[in-house]
């Protein structure tokens, strides 16, 4: 029995893994493994889990939140000014000499009138406050139609408020108390309005939105 001269002594003949072209080329294979075709390696906790909520999403919920406080305001105020009988006065003088029509004559449409506009402020507050409800839990399910929802209902809202801007001239003649109230609360409604819609499309809602899509 002859021994291999390339063996050490007392060591059976194989091949060392290093140096070998067979183990390298298996080795480069595993290192490889995850990443054919260009692509980047599975990873398989990249899926399921929770995506963190950005801190504008949060401030999202707190101005509607916000936006419905100062709108329950606003009504309270205009449902004050609606039964106020120094603005009706005022109201009525004004319109009896803008269309030529004595003052008498318009006093019982005014009266109801005043009727039918402090019966739909009721209404429409209970109204606005179920839609407003509708999207805060809406969004706090991280719900893209509660965004949805609540952006049209800021466009309409900040629509009629604008063209109620053109009744507060006789207001602050009459009562400048309530004027001022109702100039406060208007500005208020609109600035935390315009501020929810910059929010609610900012990037970093749209991108958790998507996420959670």
């Amino acid at each position: 029995m002859t021994e291999n001269p390339q063996q050490p002594y007392g060591v059976p003949g194989q091949q060392q893994p290093y140096g070998n072209p067979a183990f390298e080329g298996q080795m480069q294979g595993q290192g490889q493994q995850g990443s054919k075709y260009g692509t980047a390696a599975y990873d398989s906790g990249a899926f399921g889990q929770e995506v963190s909520e950005p801190k504008k999403f949060g401030l999202l919920k707190n101005l509607t939140l916000a936006s419905l406080a100062i709108y329950v305001i606003s009504s309270i105020v205009g449902f004050i000014t609606s039964g106020n009988q120094d603005i009706m006065d005022a109201t009525l003088d004004q319109q009896s000499e803008q269309l030529g029509i004595p003052r008498e004559q318009l006093e019982e449409g005014m009266e109801i009138g005043t009727a039918i506009a402090m019966g739909t402020t009721v209404v429409t507050l209970v109204i606005a406050a179920a839609v407003y409800l509708l999207v805060y839990f809406g969004l706090r399910k991280s719900k893209n139609w509660a965004r949805i929802l609540g952006t049209v209902f800021a466009a309409i809202g900040t629509l009629f408020t604008l063209w109620g801007l053109t009744g507060l001239g006789v207001m602050m003649s009459v009562a400048a108390g309530l004027g001022i109230a109702s100039i406060v609360v208007t500005v208020a409604f609109l600035v935390v309005n315009i501020w929810w819609l910059v929010t609610a499309f900012s990037k970093d809602v749209n991108a958790y939105l998507r996420a959670r899509a």
